[in-house]
């Protein structure tokens, strides 16, 4: 019967972000269908045309979510009950932007957006764009430290290893972002707010990876003087 090692590392890797994802958020709500739609169409035609000014073409804004909805209000009546009565149509859309990391062009941005009167909400995070690369650092550094926690157990328990029999990797998908988050809620947001964005420092993002590697096992060698 083959005799085996299973021993799993952790490897940890720090990169510096290089990518800014902006979510722009626009709602747009009316009692009437027809009307909504046409609201939410000039908030996406504004959003677009804010931004080109800035270069940033209509096909850079991609669509991460599109919804349309009817919206309720519960409101008492005349006996104390509430009741649910309609209050209109809602679309929300949601947009990113993925931007090489540049903190004075986030600022410009943002302060384009906010002049286009569509009241957008803000969510800015910042990630790498080449994740693969990353995630190959921590998976080698994972291996590495498995090789050396099997090298240390088998010294201590007087044993060798023989051929690697297989190597797993028991980590998912890490989220590389950063864990710096910048927020801006829907409301008239003063350009002071947006300027300041510039100031911003992105932290370090870390990931991690764990690797499971398995040994067969071979007894020691015997020493000469056996």
């Amino acid at each position: 019967m083959e005799r085996t090692v299973t021993v799993t590392g952790t490897g940890e890797v720090r990169v510096k972000p290089d990518i800014i994802q902006i979510s722009f958020v626009l709602n747009a709500k009316n009692t009437h269908y027809t009307d909504m739609m046409q609201q939410a169409d000039t908030q996406l035609s504004a959003l677009r045309q804010a931004l080109q000014h800035c270069g940033i073409q209509p096909e850079q804004l991609k669509t991460s979510d599109y919804s349309v909805q009817t919206a309720y209000e519960h409101l008492p009546d005349e006996n104390g009950n509430f009741r649910q009565i309609f209050s209109g149509y809602v679309c929300r859309q949601a947009l990113l932007l993925d931007l090489p990391l540049n903190m004075m062009k986030l600022a410009e941005i943002l302060r384009a957006a906010e002049n286009s009167l569509t009241e957008p909400e803000f969510h800015i995070s910042f990630s790498v764009r080449d994740r693969h690369a990353a995630e190959a650092q921590a998976l080698k550094a994972a291996a590495e430290q498995a090789r050396y926690n099997a090298e240390a157990l088998a010294a201590a328990a007087g044993i060798r290893l023989g051929k690697l029999i297989s190597v797993s990797n028991r980590s998912g998908s890490p989220d590389l972002v950063s864990p710096t988050n910048y927020t801006m809620m829907r409301a008239k947001i003063p350009v002071a707010a947006c300027d300041a964005a510039a100031a911003i420092t992105p932290e370090d993002i870390c990931t991690e990876e764990t690797a499971e590697l398995v040994w067969e096992i071979l007894d020691a060698e015997p020493s000469p003087a056996e």
